[in-house]
């Protein structure tokens, strides 16, 4: 199958399995293709899509979470009504917008939506017969070019503009062999002054055996200190309580260029061990060791 957009085009294997020279159109208005007819098993609910986009408007940082139930979702396509045929052979012409320079393709997560869009643009089609395809988002994904996004639900009351690096996200092929989207390593520039003003406050917390620091990022949210605080009891909350309080009170008393970052804190041994407490109890050097 081929995808052409206003200017881009990408053209993989045209026998590749869901292509549209090798599929159907049962489900779809006569004569309007459904690219891809064999939907995975664990393929996500509309609903799915919509509440994490929601949670994703609200809470930037949720970007993350929006993408990976987009990963295994299908979206509705509209295809251009008027002039040349959108679909011809194996190709399939898809519109495009721009927004802040970059161009879009429209996507929308349901039918009903694709309805709704039709019915506000007064096409003469009805809202059903609106020319559209339904692929799944990994494989739109896998088939834009490289400068392209997806413009979730454009035109609807709550929409999101899918940049091209997340569009590269949906298209990789293996999410179970991809490393979390996580990562812990090494501070890109040590704060000391802020680390000596946490060690001075936990020097007057006795349950506080020692502490590290480390950098946390977080795909498509953002990146910042991670304060790792070893106690003799995990699971005492007053405990846990004091340490946190003693950060923040060192944060709003630092510099600001050692606080021009969020700080977080983890506490091992509160739940089971992850590669984050892993890596700290590998490759950190505590700050604070109680004497």
């Amino acid at each position: 199958m081929s995808i052409a957009t206003d200017s881009n085009t990408a053209t993989p294997d045209p026998a590749a399995p869901g292509s549209a020279a090798a599929s159907s159109a049962a489900g779809s208005p006569a004569g309007w293709p459904v690219i891809a007819p064999e939907i995975a098993p664990e393929i996500a609910p509309e609903y799915a899509v919509e509440s994490a986009l929601a949670a994703a408007i609200k809470d930037a940082g949720r970007v993350g979470d929006l993408l990976d139930v987009l990963r295994r979702a299908r979206l509705w396509l509209p295809l251009p009504t008027g002039g040349a045929a959108p679909v011809q052979g194996s190709a399939v012409t898809l519109p495009t917008v721009c927004y802040l320079g970059c161009d879009f393709v429209p996507a929308y997560s349901s039918a009903r939506l694709l309805q709704q869009l039709a019915r506000r643009a007064d096409t003469p089609q009805a809202a059903g017969d609106l020319p559209h395809a339904v692929v799944r988002a990994a494989d739109l994904a896998g088939l834009l070019p490289p400068n392209v996004g997806i413009a979730l639900n454009a035109g609807a009351s709550e929409s999101v503009p899918v940049y091209p690096p997340g569009v590269l996200y949906l298209a990789a092929q293996d999410p179970a062999g991809e490393p979390d989207h996580i990562s812990v390593g090494p501070l890109p520039v040590r704060p000391d002054g802020l680390l000596a003003d946490i060690a001075a406050g936990f020097m007057q917390i006795g349950q506080v055996r020692d502490a590290s620091a480390a950098w946390l990022s977080v795909r498509f949210a953002g990146e910042g200190l991670l304060i790792s605080v070893t106690l003799d009891d995990p699971a005492e909350a007053a405990a846990r309580d004091l340490a946190a309080g003693a950060i923040e009170r060192a944060a709003w008393q630092a510099p600001a260029q050692d606080t021009a970052f969020p700080i977080d804190v983890t506490f091992p041994g509160e739940r089971e061990p992850d590669h984050i407490d892993e890596w700290i109890s590998a490759c950190a050097t505590p700050f604070y060791r109680r004497g």
